[in-house]
């Protein structure tokens, strides 16, 4: 039927109505467009999708190795490091996010300062599917290095006494804690030291004294005064003659005496008359000889120009002989002999030398000529036992140039020069030049007047002088071992002067100071990071009887204090305003208090609350100094 239908010519004709009729070619055209259409929107937003999930994974990928860099201690990147950068990663792309699958993540140390990470994930598609694109395969990368450009870093220590003890839980001293930590601080910094960025490290360990000469003698020999003036002790002599020497004159010998009358010796002569008896010749004189013991009798004394005591003397020593004649006597002759006797004088002059017998001390304040000590040699003076001379060399330390009492709520006098950090010594000004801190030569007393006393005091060869403090030195890991000596040389004693510290580490991180030249500028030309590290074990610690780098407060009165607490007081401020001072050039102040409890004055001391820290036992202390180390570096992330 339907062959017959074809066939028919009503069939033909409608076949060429509709093929002459096009209004329904457009729902056609559209039918044909729509598939194509679909995909292309589908792939967009699939796209975009997978887009946003591999900015995602890129972000997580970044804070992840970020997190692993900043608990990263010196240059070892540890299984915890990158449990904390898996952790961070986890947080920032959890799973299914935007439907994603078959997340991975990795961290990687790339040399001592980089962590490299990769992340992949993967991300199913909605309308893709229809053109078989079932998933996208995510993948990204991503470094975190922790880089410097230039930084200054001063470490002011405490070596105090106290710092040889051990805080309850730990297995070694405070001091020790300190080295460890400090070596760790060194690594963090050096190992992210890259590019042409320059960090230079030093370090001012102080106790109440600070070891800074050699800085300032290489620096120039001439900030260091000539002569300093000491409490110190001269010794009171007696003049007492030592042991004389003799000299002697020309003897002389007085006239003979008859010691005896004539008697008869040796017989008669026969064939002699009463004539010829007396003409013959008798014997001769016998040499003399001495008779007795010799005397002495003194002439005179005197005390010459050279102030010798002369003595004069004449020695007499009793001479005898005897002298013969012939004589007539009874028909016969006869020889006789008589005895004589004179005195031979021999004057003398004994010289006696005058000779200084130890009698008493007397403490006083002494001018002493240094300038011999200034670059290694020595000095003698009669400050020893019994006024015996005492020859010594200096160690270092030193003691402030000229200051002026003010009191512990006071802002210091102009004429207080130790307190002006960045003052250039005048060579034609004394009180601008520091004082070589001769402690041998020193000697305390009872009273600010001189006394004259015979008690040998002890004097100050006790006094505490610390390690010589280190100027800034350009360091890299390859210098890890000479700073390791160096740390290892501190060893803890004497009392605590946060001012000490805080001003010679404020001189040798000026940039504005007697090291301008060295501190002002970088080669690279580009800014300084500058930071000092302040840390200490406790409160200021101060002692009128002390020989400090303020020299003795007792008898010198430089600070102005009437007791030891005032004492502290007075040294805190001081400390203080020196912080203050740093602030405004522009320092970064850290401070860390070794101890339970913070010190308020480190609080204010710091540039902020937050760079005020704590720490009670060695992990702690070493945590907080990694918290700095990692606040000073500047972390970046290289795509």
């Amino acid at each position: 039927m339907t062959q017959q239908l074809r066939n028919s010519g009503a069939f033909s004709a409608a076949a060429k109505r509709l093929a002459r009729d096009t209004r329904g070619n457009t729902f056609f055209l559209v039918a044909a467009a729509m598939l194509p259409l679909v995909g292309i929107v589908g792939s967009g937003i699939d796209i975009g999708r997978a887009y946003m999930a591999d900015l995602r994974l890129q972000q997580a990928c970044d804070a992840g190795v970020l997190a692993g860099r900043r608990v990263m201690t010196g240059a070892t990147y540890s299984n915890a490091n990158k449990a904390e950068a898996a952790k961070m990663f986890n947080f920032n792309f959890q799973p299914d996010t935007y439907g994603s699958s078959n997340i991975t993540f990795n961290s990687v140390q790339d040399g001592p300062s980089n962590v490299n990470g990769t992340a992949t994930a993967k991300m199913p598609t909605t309308l893709m599917k229809v053109f078989g694109q079932n998933e996208f395969n995510l993948s990204v990368t991503c470094t975190a290095k922790l880089e410097i450009s230039n930084v200054d870093v001063m470490l002011v220590l405490d070596v105090t006494g106290s710092m040889g003890s051990t805080n309850s839980g730990d297995s070694v001293t405070r001091l020790q804690a300190l080295k460890n930590s400090t070596m760790n601080f060194f690594d963090t910094l050096t190992s992210a030291a890259v590019g042409d960025g320059r960090i230079r490290f030093g370090v001012v360990p102080y106790n109440h004294n600070v070891n800074v000469g050699a800085l300032i003698a290489a620096k120039n020999p001439n900030f260091l005064a000539d002569e300093i003036t000491l409490p110190s002790r001269t010794p009171v002599y007696t003049t007492q003659w030592g042991a004389g020497t003799t000299t002697y004159g020309t003897p002389y010998d007085g006239n003979p005496w008859v010691h005896a009358s004539w008697s008869n010796n040796g017989g008669t002569i026969g064939g002699k008359n009463s004539t010829t008896c007396s003409q013959t010749t008798p014997p001769a004189n016998t040499p003399p000889g001495t008779v007795g013991n010799s005397s002495q009798q003194q002439t005179g004394q005197y005390v010459d120009s050279n102030g010798n005591l002369v003595t004069t003397y004449n020695n007499n020593q009793n001479y005898e002989y005897y002298t013969y004649r012939y004589v007539w006597s009874s028909n016969q002759c006869r020889r006789q002999r008589q005895t004589m006797r004179f005195t031979r004088t021999t004057p003398s002059t004994v010289t006696q030398p005058p000779v200084q017998v130890f009698s008493t001390y007397r403490y006083e304040d002494r001018v002493f000529d240094v300038a011999n000590a200034k670059l290694g040699g020595s000095v003698t003076y009669d400050v020893g036992d019994n006024g015996a001379n005492l020859t010594t060399t200096w160690n270092g330390c030193i003691i402030e140039r000229g200051t002026e009492p003010f009191a512990a709520n006071q802002s210091p006098p102009a004429t207080a020069y130790d307190m002006d950090i960045d003052l250039v010594p005048s060579l034609a000004n004394e009180d601008t030049q520091w004082w070589m801190q001769m402690g041998y030569l020193a000697f305390p007393r009872n009273t600010k007047e001189p006394e004259t006393t015979t008690t040998d005091r002890n004097g100050y060869s006790h006094n505490t002088c610390p390690v010589a403090a280190m100027n800034l030195t350009t360091m890299t890991t390859a210098d890890r071992s000479n700073f390791q000596t160096y740390i290892n040389s501190l060893a803890a004693a004497g009392n605590t002067y946060h001012d000490a510290g805080m001003t010679w580490g404020a001189r040798l991180l000026s940039p504005t100071g007697i090291f301008t030249a060295e501190n002002s500028t970088a080669p690279n030309g580009r800014p300084i990071q500058r930071h000092l590290i302040f840390m200490t074990d406790g409160e200021m610690v101060t002692s009128t009887g002390n020989l400090s780098f303020q020299g003795h407060e007792f008898t010198m009165e430089r600070v102005g204090s009437t007791s030891n607490s005032d004492g502290n007081n007075r040294h805190t401020n001081r400390f203080l305003q020196i912080c203050q001072a740093m602030k405004t050039r522009n320092v970064t102040i850290w401070t860390i208090d070794f101890d339970s409890t913070q010190t308020p004055s480190l609080v204010t001391c710091a540039s902020g609350s937050d760079k005020a820290f704590t720490a009670s036992n060695a992990a702690q202390l070493n945590t907080q100094f990694q918290v700095i180390a990692r606040q000073i570096a500047r972390l970046r992330i290289h795509q």
